[in-house]
């Protein structure tokens, strides 16, 4: 996988807000994690279409949306009413170029990301460099070695094979992520999860009835029903 295919995959804004009832899951987990809580500085790396941290700038001094697709860049912009935009930054920048001259954030979101970038332990390695002491990260993460992770893997290989697909998702073992966070000084402080693929049956079933059905399997954060390969964790950072 390389920058260029990750970019013209994600240029195709319609193909994400397709399947926009797990951006709706997630920002209610997101939400859950910050609920009465208010962040002065926030990064949402990679921001998307903004569906994830958008909803709650009314809890952010500043919030920053990075993204390197132009496509999603704009249509995080629509997402912000023109008299909060004071309190918004959109940068469309690769995340490894641009110069964060060590500024920290209060929340750092990476939701949608460790699949598709070459090195994810890299990436969240600097990622958990830009959280303040006592800050909060946010990490989303498909497990590949979860017994439904690894029956996704198999779907696109076979997918692959016969020609319908080209684009190809990294795996990233749940244990290991947990571990190189834990080993940065961070503390996990909530997680929620869930089996996010219908397979080749998600044409069967609306939005709407995609999000019943996860919740009525899954359960909402904090009343967990189930363990499932796509997760959600929130980590603090130490303090000292």
């Amino acid at each position: 996988m390389n920058t260029s295919e990750v970019k013209a995959f994600f240029e195709q804004t319609d193909v994400y807000l397709t399947y926009n009832y797990n951006l709706r899951i997630r920002a209610e987990t997101v939400g859950h994690f910050i609920e009465g809580t208010h962040f002065n500085e926030v990064l949402d790396m990679p921001c998307g279409t903004g569906d994830i941290s958008a909803p709650f700038l009314a809890q952010f001094g500043h919030l920053t949306m990075m993204d390197f697709s132009e496509n999603m860049v704009a249509t995080a912009k629509s997402r912000i009413a023109p008299t909060d935009s004071h309190k918004v930054t959109f940068v469309n920048s690769d995340f490894y170029a641009f110069p964060f001259a060590g500024k920290q954030y209060d929340l750092v979101l990476n939701i949608g990301i460790l699949a598709h970038i070459s090195d994810p332990f890299r990436f969240l390695s600097e990622s958990m460099a830009l959280v303040k002491p006592g800050g909060l990260l946010i990490v989303q993460n498909t497990d590949s070695r979860h017994w439904f992770g690894r029956i996704i893997h198999l779907y696109l290989a076979l997918r692959r094979i016969i020609g319908l697909d080209k684009y190809k998702l990294n795996k990233v073992p749940e244990r290991d992520m947990i571990q190189a966070i834990h080993d940065a000084g961070f503390e996990k402080v909530g997680a929620f999860s869930y089996n996010q693929s219908f397979l080749g049956f998600s044409r069967l079933f609306s939005n709407n009835a995609k999000y019943r059905l996860t919740r009525k399997y899954f359960g909402h954060p904090g009343l967990s029903r189930g363990s499932g390969s796509d997760a959600t964790f929130a980590f603090r950072k130490s303090a000292n």
